[in-house]
């Protein structure tokens, strides 16, 4: 019986009924299609069973139909499971027989990502493997077995940025005791320059604490406050000169007077600071203020010491001794010369000068007094 085509199906050449060189007829719905319009689609797969219409003998009689059509019985066995002929589907339009001479078979996997993804894929099937054998299993009551899982790689990154701050830290407080604390910088070594007035031994006493200890727990205060309780120091510069020594540049105190004390004299600086005592007959080439050391306190000394201070070097020379005979009222008396009123200390630096312009003129030689306490209209007399 021949089967007929509906109207909405094409019909095809070979297909439809028996094919021309007598093998089995190829149906449209046999074929395997493309997904998509004009492609080209070659499949080979046993037709379907199907319980078709009871019209057109397409149900399980209409497939014994066909079966003896063919020539074909049941009892042929595996025979009657032959592959279907290949064909190719053009445009869902057109089936053409395929030349199986013509196919080429797919090439075998080998590119860069197909060997990536194999190895990955024996990694971890090798781990999936050893997971049983992993340290720090433990077994439960009831008989399973409980793993540890490998540290993900946000846990391995953790612990890396954990280790790395812990050396780091350990780093740090190593190289803290070893410059602190360590004798790698050590003070050996202490030069003190400047020293006049002052015994360089009792300025190296005052510094002897710091021997031995690492400059980097020195400061240049600790190095000026020991040094302070010299009284011939007025001010320190301090410099640290690694690995082991410090240097010292001391600017000490000037006298600029004498006072008594029993039968020796006592060098003073312009704030009324003792420097030295020396026996009264090596009392040094200074003014000797009246009032002995306990003048050094008061006003009057202040006043004299502000007057010292404007002297020219040539008249303070000549001075053999000073006063205040009179609260702010300054007398000053020269060698084998006048003695000057001063007055008060106002209007210093003009009296200074007017006393250095008289004390070389030949009117001062011959008088007693030069009274500058007016600078403007001095008196000789």
């Amino acid at each position: 019986m021949t089967r007929s085509v509906p109207p909405h199906q094409p019909s095809f050449d070979g297909c439809a009924g028996a094919s021309d060189d007598g093998d089995t007829p190829v149906s449209p719905r046999d074929a395997v299609r493309a997904p998509g319009s004009g492609s080209t689609a070659v499949g080979s797969h046993p037709r379907p069973a199907s319980a078709g219409r009871s019209g057109d003998g397409t149900g399980a009689a209409g497939t014994a139909g066909h079966d003896a059509a063919r020539g074909t019985s049941a009892d042929t066995g595996a025979n009657e499971q032959d592959e279907l002929p290949l064909v190719r589907v053009n445009d869902e339009s057109k089936v053409t027989r395929v030349d199986t001479g013509q196919l080429e078979a797919v090439p075998e996997a080998g590119g860069r990502f197909s060997s990536w993804r194999a190895r990955r894929r024996a990694a971890r099937e090798e781990g999936a493997g050893q997971i049983g054998d992993a340290p720090g299993g433990e077994d439960d009551p009831d008989g399973t077995t409980v793993v540890r899982l490998p540290r993900s790689a946000h846990q391995r990154r953790r612990r890396r940025r954990l280790v790395t701050l812990l050396v780091s830290l350990l780093a740090l407080i190593a190289l803290v005791l070893v410059v602190f604390f360590s004798p790698l910088f050590a003070t050996r070594t202490i030069d003190v320059q400047g020293a006049t007035l002052t015994d360089p031994q009792k300025v190296e006493e005052a510094l002897s604490g710091f021997q031995g200890v690492p400059m980097t727990r020195i400061s240049k205060q600790d190095v000026k406050d020991s040094v302070g309780d010299v009284p011939q120091v007025k001010s320190v510069d301090v410099a640290f000169q690694p690995p082991h020594t410090i240097s010292v540049q001391l600017h000490e105190r000037v006298g600029v007077a004498a006072v008594e004390d029993g039968s020796s004299v006592v060098l003073v600086d312009s704030e009324g600071k003792p420097l030295s005592s020396v026996p009264a007959e090596r009392r040094p080439d200074v003014p000797l203020v009246a009032g002995g050391t306990k003048v050094l306190s008061t006003p009057q000394f202040q006043a004299i010491s502000e007057v010292l201070a404007t002297l020219p070097a040539d008249v303070l020379a000549r001075l053999e001794s000073a006063s205040a005979p009179s609260g702010s009222t300054v007398e000053l008396s020269m060698k084998d010369g006048p003695t000057v009123v001063w007055g008060d200390a106002r209007d210093s630096d003009v009296k200074a000068q007017v006393v250095a312009t008289l004390m070389n003129s030949e009117a001062a030689s011959t008088s007693a007094v030069v009274d500058v306490s007016a600078p403007l209209h001095p008196v000789v007399k």
